[in-house]
């Protein structure tokens, strides 16, 4: 008996069903207390992480509505940011399918900071403009 060894750690079993797949499009969260603008970041067959200035609490539901398609969904997590969803039933393989084409992510981009004429702009210093694509 080793009384000072240490233990293996246990690997969290993965609560997803299937895997999630990086995005980028414009997408909005549609609830009675008010719609919440902001972008896709992942989507899978089951949920997706949307983000968005405001995002609301765990537990609300609503309807994502991304321009290939909209789901009824629950909030499930939420942190300053961005939130988590989960369909209330999956979305078929060919919306995913298509999501994923036509919104792919490119590299991520530093946070938006306002110029000093006021705009906001999320490029790093010394880099071009990145090139977004919408869905």
């Amino acid at each position: 008996m080793k009384l000072f060894a240490r233990a293996k750690p246990v690997q969290a079993p993965e609560r997803r069903a299937g895997p999630r797949t990086r995005v980028d499009c414009i997408a909005a969260l549609l609830m009675p207390s008010g719609d919440r603008p902001g972008r896709l970041f992942d989507i899978s067959a089951t949920g997706a992480r949307l983000s968005t200035q405001d995002p609301p609490a765990a537990g609300c539901s609503g309807i994502l509505d991304w321009t290939i398609h909209e789901a009824f969904c629950r909030v499930t997590w939420s942190k300053p940011g961005m939130c988590g969803v989960e369909f209330d039933k999956p979305i078929s393989a060919e919306v995913l399918k298509k999501t994923i084409e036509k919104a792919p992510a490119g590299s991520r981009a530093m946070p938006a900071q306002a110029n000093d004429d006021g705009a906001h702009t999320t490029v790093k210093p010394g880099e071009q403009a990145p090139t977004r694509r919408f869905c």
